[in-house]
């Protein structure tokens, strides 16, 4: 049984809607996938993502909790790196945090485009031109932009939790090793290992494996691969080992 698909348009090839099309991604991926590259969209599911990680987004900050969660973060990403935040700094930092409700989904909305056409650019580069495969940018933009649902779902649950919670949650590896101290690489490690970056990032393989008609496994491999290492690189540098 093969799992390739034609990347060019067909007659016979359904033209489900922007709605249909992004539920199907969730739960069958690969018929969903085969109907995205033969008829390549991408404006629809952008937008959908754009406005749920917005909205998302200005209902955290809207909240004393998750103004408070976010300058906290914000203080304990820089710290990390050995910068000292001044007393003046924080205040300034404070400030801002008053309009980010406003901004932050502005810029997270300009950002989601712009990062999509970042990681399609290397995604095509690497199995498409570097790796022979027989596709377009475009149909590669479209797998990342329905695929970018997940994300979206990710923040909405990462916002609820949180915020339920009263501190930074998620559905990261860390919850399962509560016994580990936080400043450790093992905890930042797993803590970098969210299950929906690891759907997401299997859900991307089944798209690029329909599109360049190639296997799953190696690709999701190689996603994984480079996924685990950029995590492991990053909980390095912050846990100060």
């Amino acid at each position: 049984m093969t799992e390739a698909t034609t990347s060019q348009p067909s007659v016979t090839q359904p033209n489900p809607g922007l709605l249909t099309r992004l539920i199907g991604v969730l739960f069958s991926p690969r018929e969903m996938f085969a109907a995205i590259v033969a008829r390549p969209k991408w404006l629809g599911a952008v937008t959908v993502v754009g406005l749920i990680m917005g909205g998302a987004t200005f209902a955290q900050l809207s909240t004393d909790i998750g103004k408070e969660l976010a300058l906290d973060q914000q203080v304990s990403a820089i710290e990390a790196f050995g910068v000292t935040i001044s007393d003046e700094q924080y205040a300034q930092m404070e400030q801002r945090m008053e309009n980010a409700r406003y901004t932050s989904p502005i810029f997270t909305i300009i950002a989601i485009p712009v990062f999509m056409t970042i990681s399609a650019g290397i995604l095509h580069l690497m199995f498409g031109l570097i790796g022979g495969g027989n596709g377009t940018y475009k149909q590669v933009y479209s797998i990342s932009a329905h695929t970018s649902i997940i994300s979206a779902l990710q923040l909405v649950f990462t916002i609820i939790v949180t915020l339920a919670a009263g501190r930074s949650a998620g559905a990261n590896l860390s919850v399962f090793t509560p016994t580990l101290e936080d400043t450790t690489f093992a905890y930042k490690f797993l803590s970098y290992i969210d299950l929906f970056y690891v759907w997401s990032t299997f859900i991307t393989a089944v798209g690029l494996g329909v599109l360049y008609k190639r296997r799953t496994g190696p690709i999701a491999m190689v996603l994984f691969g480079i996924y685990f290492v950029i995590a492991a690189l990053i909980a390095f540098a912050v846990s100060g080992s």
